[in-house]
This record gives structure tokens, C-alpha cells and sequence, in this order.
């Protein structure tokens, strides 16, 4: 039996391949030259870290929606 995933883990799961291809692809290195600067920083360094947040936010919307467990109301653990 196949299990469809709702939209927004679908989202999600896309959301963090399409960071982390962008960050490992080498399609950055076509555009990294000694030039191009973007507020005094090489664009390498500001490609790498713009997509760095762009997967930390992703990774925290990702927690506030509890995307990894079963059920939405997954039960919290007592400390």
C-alpha cells in the first residue's frame, strides 16, 4: 500500500533537497570569481551562507510543525 505525504512535509522534504543541492552543486563555481561582491563579501561566501539560513529556517519551521513524527499531537516527553 502506498502512503501519499500531505503537502506540507512534501513541501518541506523539497524545500530542504533543493538547499542542499543548491549549496553542494557546482553551478556556484560558474559565478565565483574575484568580482563579484555583494556588500564587500565574495559572492561564494554569501551564496554558502544565504542558503545556510535559508535551511536553518526551513529546518525550524520543519520543528515547529512536528514534520518527523506520526501524528500531528505527538506526546510530549516529562522530564
Amino acid at each position: 500500500m502506498r502512503k501519499t505525504l500531505p503537502p506540507t512535509k512534501l513541501a518541506l522534504y523539497g524545500g530542504m533537497l533543493l538547499g542542499f543541492i543548491m549549496l553542494e552543486s557546482p553551478i556556484v563555481m560558474v559565478a565565483n570569481k574575484v568580482e563579484p561582491m555583494i556588500m564587500g563579501a565574495p559572492f561564494l561566501l554569501v551564496w554558502n551562507l544565504g542558503w545556510w539560513a535559508f535551511i536553518t529556517a526551513l529546518f525550524l519551521v520543519a520543528y515547529l510543525t512536528n514534520w518527523g513524527s506520526g501524528s500531528a499531537s505527538a506526546p510530549q516527553r516529562s522530564r
